[in-house]
């Protein structure tokens, strides 16, 4: 019997110890933690959607905007009530009448689709790597992708604002505790001309390629687009339907088939593409020949269809496709006619090390600082280059290549752009900016103007009669009929002449007969008759609106102008890929038809 009270009470004992335990973990040792679980459960914190900041166009005008998407909830004082997607004409009266019942979420919208996605970029689902970037984005949280969403992601993120309430056990909420107000973002203003890009877009055709537009004056990027492009509205479509569990098969399928396009559409061939830059490059060679001495306006070079170097021979394209030569060449006719022949001996008295010191003093081989995270370098090459990298030596012939933008050198059509400003701009490179330019962010080159007008001057000669950009000779032609005959080059460019220089560049492998793919060419300066752009105001009847048909309201664009202005002088860079359809596209006749597009649209 004692045996057994002693067993009862030692295991009365040992139970109310570890109870005792318990209530001091539990009262002494977590009872902090307890509490402050309970006071969380308490409380209730509900999330109003803020909107993100957006990009405005040069003329103040919305580049993207946000739209409302409401939905209704069916038990409103519950924390996490069932809900349903509801039209905005529904919701108004919901909301006059019942407002706590009724809330939104915010999609994104792009009016101007694929002609500007590529610069712009999209939206996408926060990631793991941005959490951990940025500890206070939300789970639900969006993130630019691509493009200026992305590059000024920070900026344009907003912060949503917050209703604290006080909830009952079954989950319903009480009283409001607390409101905290909402953080907006920065609307950020661009150089970007929405018309012209779309009318760019249209000019190419879904043809694989790019076109900049920049002011000659400063390096703001009008129109920086790449073709094949993407409708950025796809992955919004996708969102709302995610975000109300109604079927995303459609959406996912579209966005499903851009990420296998063969075309690669996310590619941004304007500044991410480095492709050889063929006879473009020529303009470099000419300029860095004159600025050394190797050649001046008086050199001239007998072409007779190839230059021979010991076995070898380095034909001229006229030669090559239609087995004619150019005779007596200086640097006007070689820049106007394009003619290799020249420009081989010009790289060859200049020497390969000092061509490609004058490359990236243009702004080759290296980023051009751009509002991006994708820009490419390209490559100038050189003897050090090649015997560093490849471990060969540089051959007369390397050089020959190098100096008709064939071999290694690559480029991007920005950097085309770039260096054309700067023959444009009196030898001063601007660094390019998709950002209207507050504070000039330019170099002096030091060019002799003598040089440039040089240049300038065979630039003319090849956009007029007997040069190579034949879509482009009625406008320096007409042009050319009705100004005075005294008129320097420059000032003919300023009345609305072009100069400009095309280019045929092959890559890759040489086909059976010798042949190898081409990529089109063609860089131009156009000067813009402010009072013959503003006078056709009068002529213009208003096209079809352009947030409803992606058409370029013409009429509108022009009012616009009259407002805000429009750059003295531009610049257009073309550049048309290769493709399985045209293996062989050409400057003049796939590149230069871009700009006479263009040019047609505004004028």
């Amino acid at each position: 019997m004692r045996l057994k009270f002693l067993f009862l009470f030692t295991s009365l004992l040992l139970i109310f110890s570890l109870l005792l335990v318990r209530l001091i973990d539990v009262e002494l040792i977590k009872g902090r933690d307890f509490f402050t679980l309970a006071e969380e459960n308490r409380y209730f914190i509900k999330k109003n959607p803020t909107e993100r900041a957006i990009f405005l166009d040069r003329y103040d005008q919305p580049l993207v905007k946000n739209e409302k998407q409401y939905f209704h909830y069916f038990q409103k004082e519950q924390l996490y009530s069932d809900k349903a997607f509801i039209t905005r004409d529904e919701a108004l009266p919901l909301l006059a009448s019942d407002s706590a019942s009724v809330s939104h979420e915010f999609t994104r919208v792009y009016p101007y689709k694929e002609a500007l996605s590529s610069v712009i970029g999209y939206l996408s689902p926060v990631t793991e790597n941005d959490l951990q970037e940025n500890p206070s984005l939300g789970l639900s949280a969006r993130t630019g992708s691509l493009g200026l969403e992305q590059f000024f992601d920070t900026n344009l993120q907003a912060k949503n604002s917050l209703m604290k309430f006080e909830t009952n056990a079954l989950g319903q909420k009480q009283r409001l505790i607390e409101e905290t107000p909402a953080v907006y973002g920065q609307n950020i203003k661009t150089a970007l001309d929405p018309y012209l890009s779309e009318v760019a877009y249209r000019a190419m055709a879904d043809k694989k390629g790019a076109v900049v537009v920049m002011d000659a004056s400063n390096g703001e990027l009008l129109v920086l687009l790449s073709s094949p492009s993407f409708d950025a509205n796809v992955f919004e479509e996708h969102f709302i339907n995610s975000l109300y569990k109604r079927s995303t098969q459609e959406s996912l399928t579209k966005i499903k088939n851009y990420l296998n396009d063969e075309d690669q559409v996310f590619f941004n061939r304007s500044i991410n593409g480095a492709y050889p830059p063929g006879s473009v490059f020529k303009l470099i060679t000419a300029l860095a020949a004159l600025e050394e001495g190797a050649i001046d306006e008086n050199t001239i070079v007998d072409d007779q269809g190839t230059l021979k170097v010991g076995d070898y021979e380095y034909a001229n394209w006229y030669f090559t496709q239609y087995g004619r030569v150019e005779g007596v060449v200086n640097i006007q006719k070689a820049l106007a006619r394009s003619n290799d022949i020249f420009f081989y001996k010009a790289a060859e008295w200049l020497g390969p090390t000092k061509l490609a010191e004058y490359a990236r003093l243009f702004g080759f081989g290296s980023q051009t600082g751009l509002q991006s995270t994708q820009e490419a370098s390209g490559l100038v090459p050189d003897p050090k280059w090649k015997e560093t990298q490849r471990g060969e030596t540089w051959y007369l012939g390397n050089t020959y290549h190098f100096g008709i933008g064939q071999g290694d050198v690559l480029v991007t059509p920005l950097q085309v752009a770039n260096m054309t400003q700067a023959i444009a701009n009196h030898g001063t490179l601007c660094q390019s900016s998709l950002l209207p330019v507050t504070q000039q962010n330019c170099r002096d080159l030091s060019i002799d103007e003598k040089n440039l007008n040089l240049v300038l001057s065979g630039m003319l000669s090849a956009c007029s009669q007997g040069g190579t950009a034949y879509p482009l000779f009625p406008y320096n032609s007409q042009l050319a009929s009705v100004l005075e005959s005294n008129l320097s080059d420059e000032e003919k460019i300023e009345r609305g002449m072009i100069a400009c220089k095309t280019g045929t560049a092959e890559f890759g492998a040489a086909d059976a007969q010798g042949y190898r793919q081409t990529h089109a060419w063609t860089t131009a300066i156009v000067g813009i008759d402010q009072e013959k752009l503003l006078n056709s105001l009068e002529e213009q009847e208003p096209l079809i609106n352009v947030e409803n048909n992606n058409e370029a309201n013409k009429a509108k664009w022009l009012e616009l102008v009259k407002t805000h202005g429009f750059p003295k002088k531009i610049v257009i860079t073309v550049l048309v890929e290769s493709s399985s359809d045209k293996i062989y596209s050409e400057g003049s006749q796939d590149a230069a038809p871009i700009i006479a597009q263009i040019l047609d649209w505004m004028f």
